[in-house]
């Protein structure tokens, strides 16, 4: 009796200094994973073979989560995408409903059909674009040689139909031509007038330069101004500085995706003047 009540005791012993903790680690950690919990870590118990096992518990623990946290990244990625081609579709298609009608009130001449043809060919491939690329970083950039002249006639002609009750102003410096992806340019262009015609009180003026090899786009208006939170911290996604349900704070974001895609960068600021100030560079390729 004596050996084996030795021999009990000793197993109790065993268990409790070797085996109850590990197993009650890897008892919870195993019910979490169960639960779709891994925001927790299995604490370095021993340097023994179940010491091992809790380590390499808590590798799969931490992949699992990196993995998860990276499926999470991926569909936030595709939201913002799908929201921001969403939103820069609106002002293509706003140009052809202005278009359009110019036509049917019969004053249309060659170089409304022009611009009936160049918007259609946009759309179509942005909606190529759409389902041939996952995330908005990888939109390829391709540089063409642009005149001022005509970037200069393309803008006017967006604030004519994204703004029309507005004084407006157009300023183009530089003289010849650039390269820079048309198209990202453009979207960009729209992006910003579009934001400046929905808070502008009765002004919106813009200008185009160069500086230190990049092509800087600048929108003003006479409006509110930019939200502090968003002067310091950028333009977010989804990021709106109103309420209002038919807008989804895509504008600002997108912008600044493709002036980073382009080389460039979105600042923005509220002058000492008042109004707001966005200013779009992009790198000369």
């Amino acid at each position: 009796m004596l050996p084996a009540g030795g021999i009990g005791t000793a197993g109790l012993l065993f268990y409790r200094i070797k085996l109850k903790t590990p197993i009650s680690v890897l008892k919870m950690g195993t019910e979490r994973i169960l639960n779709r919990d891994l925001d927790f870590s299995i604490p370095d118990i021993s340097e023994d073979e179940l010491g091992q096992i809790c380590r390499g518990f808590e590798i799969m623990r931490a992949e699992l989560l990196q993995a998860n946290q990276e499926l999470w990244e991926q569909a936030e990625d595709r939201k913002r995408l799908n929201a921001a081609f969403s939103h820069d579709l609106r002002n293509p298609v706003a140009v052809l409903k202005g278009t359009v009608k110019l036509i049917q009130q019969g004053k249309g001449d060659q170089r409304t059909f022009d611009r009936l043809a160049g918007y259609t060919l946009r759309i179509e491939n942005y909606v190529e674009a759409m389902s041939s690329i996952q995330r908005m970083e990888q939109l390829p950039v391709r540089a063409v040689e642009c005149t001022y002249s005509m970037l200069e006639t393309e803008l006017a002609d967006t604030i004519k139909f994204l703004a029309p009750a507005l004084e407006s102003t157009v300023t183009v410096e530089p003289r010849g031509s650039t390269r820079v992806d048309y198209g990202i340019f453009l979207n960009a262009a729209e992006n910003l007038i579009s934001n400046g015609a929905r808070f502008a009180v009765k002004k919106l003026s813009v200008l185009l330069r160069e500086k230190d090899g990049r092509v800087v786009l600048t929108v003003m208006d006479d409006g509110p101004g930019f939200p502090l939170k968003m002067l310091q911290e950028g333009p977010k996604p989804f990021g709106k500085m109103n309420e209002e349900a038919e807008h989804f704070g895509m504008g600002l974001y997108s912008t600044h995706v493709l002036c980073l895609k382009h080389g460039g960068t979105l600042k923005l600021e509220n002058p000492a003047g008042g109004g707001a100030a966005a200013a779009a560079s992009f790198r000369i390729i």
